[in-house]
């Protein structure tokens, strides 16, 4: 005869599960005004940080960095929120360092690259105090990583900015100067000035193919984040990212000019020219995951041997 045992309901543990989630639900209800409150503040730098990602190529990811950082809390919520706790001394610090911030960028010796960009770092640090404040310490080193896409949102200074596309502008250059000396082209060249049989090509700033390069970096930064274990190895897969684009680049530049010496001069004019940076991403998307694929398996590889 089967023992029959009444079913107990406790109702503690319902109340404490109800008292957490009620804690959780004030608790994201603080840090959404909190938010709210900061883009009032900050209306007026928010408005010409729109205006400045919708103007300039250059500055155009910019609008995806938000939700690409929401995305990925989505993603990693159960690993980044696993012990939340209030932190008023670390959210005060960062503040108080964002209140210091917006106080300098109303220097009068600064442009209006700077103090745009320090108005913005203003409001992403007072972003990262409110976080740390309602989440804690602990919370916030979890999260550092969408974190970073919210500091992607930055407006750096031209002049920042066109360093690394000089860099990719003369890389792409010489990728150029290779591909003709392997394939025996007739050629003259002048710094970045090719003079070829019916046809002169400078290697521009706008051939750096900027869109292109900060697809790749922010590919490499979520490859090396969620397949690659090692830190200096996601570091390598970033740094790789600049000898790809050069390679691409230049390989682009090479075949356009190849085709219009000895085919026709409209592939200067035609879709290839408009269009076919498409390809080229693609190619450069490839090498990236191979890249990638190969800095996994030398990792698997050294820890592999260790155990040996």
């Amino acid at each position: 005869m089967l023992n029959e045992q009444p079913l107990v309901v406790k109702p503690e543990a319902g109340v404490m599960r109800l008292g957490l989630k009620n804690f959780l639900a004030t608790r994201n209800l603080l840090f959404v005004l909190f938010l709210v409150a900061s883009v009032i503040i900050y209306w007026a730098p928010l408005k010409n940080l729109a205006a400045l990602s919708l103007g300039q190529e250059e500055y155009s990811y910019i609008g995806m960095m938000p939700p690409l950082a929401l995305f990925l809390f989505y993603v990693e919520q159960k690993k980044i929120f696993q012990n939340v706790h209030y932190s008023l001394g670390a959210g005060a610090l960062l503040l108080l360092a964002a209140v210091i911030l917006n106080l300098a960028s109303a220097s009068a010796s600064l442009g209006q690259e700077s103090y745009l960009f320090l108005k913005i770092l203003s409001l992403v640090t007072a972003w990262v105090a409110g976080f740390a404040c309602f989440y804690g310490s602990q919370t916030l080193r979890t999260g550092a990583f969408p974190l970073l896409f919210v500091l992607l949102i930055l407006p750096l200074p031209h002049f920042v900015i066109e360093k690394p596309l000089v860099v990719i502008q003369h890389g792409s250059a010489e990728v150029v100067n290779m591909f003709l000396i392997l394939t025996a082209v007739p050629f003259f060249r002048d710094g970045l000035r090719f003079s070829l049989p019916g046809l002169d090509v400078e290697v521009a700033p706008q051939c750096s193919g900027i869109h292109s390069t900060l697809a790749l970096l922010i590919g490499s930064l979520l490859v090396g984040h969620f397949y690659i274990k090692s830190g200096w190895r996601r570091a390598l897969l970033v740094v790789l990212v600049f000898p790809i684009v050069n390679l691409t680049n230049g390989f682009r530049i090479y075949g356009l000019s190849v085709l219009a010496v000895y085919v026709s001069m409209s592939f200067f004019k035609g879709d290839l020219h408009r269009n076919g940076g498409v390809l080229f991403f693609l190619l450069g998307l490839i090498l990236l995951a191979c890249a990638a694929k190969l800095l996994r398996n030398l990792g698997r590889g050294r820890r592999a041997d260790s155990k040996a």
